[in-house]
């Protein structure tokens, strides 16, 4: 992540009237659907979200997100998860990483009040993910996400709800994060990690206000350079395996309100660009 720039009042005022989204319609012939980038855990003060996701919630007949999020709460989901956490033959995260890698996390973790002997038979992934909530809610950041928030809305009104993936595949995309590049994930992590509170606000004023240069070099650019494995594996695969799934919607009569990670839509490799070489028409929606 780049350094927090200030933003002057008159940038403020800007933003205001000419505030943009992280909403997008997209148009095939006379068939449309509307694609949204989410955040997946945000503060109560986020809350209202932008008027332009409900708008599109509203005219959608459907909801896609990136998986069954229902089944992800699942018990046996849950047992499948953390047992797929678990470093196979022996491994131990003290052994697949360098001395120097280790040590680092272990000190990091010590900060966070973790013994990092307690997470040796698990997978980096899931230690990472422990530190991420820890630092997210230290931040007061363990409200509802959009995902959630428009899940629990389309349940309550009865909407039909779609996924781009299983919850299979979900899952297995979770548990093998860096596998193979192990270290440099720890080490690109822990300085994300460390610059997570500095930058948070950027982030979030980034997506609200659909600011794709911004999101790119906040979530693609530096993925892209500094860990290639985790991004080919994480947004390159998984956009492509769900673009067949995002084309079909245009094959019916009914409207589709898709949301993402809003990683998932910018960049090169992101959905916004391979659905316009596509030839669809992709507008931002208001």
């Amino acid at each position: 992540m780049k350094k927090l720039t200030s933003l002057l009042i008159l940038f403020f005022l800007q933003s205001i009237i000419f505030a943009q989204t992280s909403v997008w319609k997209i148009q095939k012939d006379d068939e449309t659907i509307y694609l949204g980038g989410t955040i997946h855990l945000l503060r109560s003060k986020d809350y209202p979200l932008p008027a332009e996701y409900n708008e599109a919630y509203e005219l959608s007949d459907s909801i896609y997100f990136e998986t069954d999020l229902q089944a992800l709460e699942n018990p046996k989901v849950e047992k499948s998860m953390m047992e797929n956490m678990l470093l196979e033959n022996g491994k131990k995260l003290s052994t697949i990483l360098s001395p120097e890698i280790y040590n680092e996390l272990k000190e990091h973790a010590k900060t966070r009040g973790i013994n990092l002997i307690d997470y040796d038979h698990l997978k980096p992934a899931m230690i990472l993910f422990t530190l991420t909530i820890i630092e997210l809610k230290n931040m007061g950041i363990n409200t509802t996400g959009v995902d959630q928030f428009y899940l629990d809305k389309a349940i309550k009104d009865k909407k039909y709800l779609g996924k781009l993936e299983s919850v299979k595949k979900h899952v297995q995309y979770m548990v093998t994060m860096g596998e193979g590049d192990e270290d440099n994930l720890i080490k690109q992590s822990l300085k994300d990690l460390k610059q997570t509170k500095k930058y948070f606000k950027r982030i979030i004023n980034a997506w609200r206000n659909g600011h794709v240069k911004t999101l790119n070099t906040l979530f693609v650019s530096d993925m892209k350079k500094y860990t290639p494995k985790l991004y080919q594996s994480i947004l390159v695969e998984r956009n492509n395996n769900w673009m067949p799934i995002i084309q079909s919607l245009f094959k019916n009569d009914t409207k589709e309100f898709i949301l993402v990670g809003v990683a998932h839509l910018v960049g090169k490799d992101g959905l916004l660009h391979q659905l316009k070489n596509k030839g669809y028409k992709v507008q931002r929606y208001k």
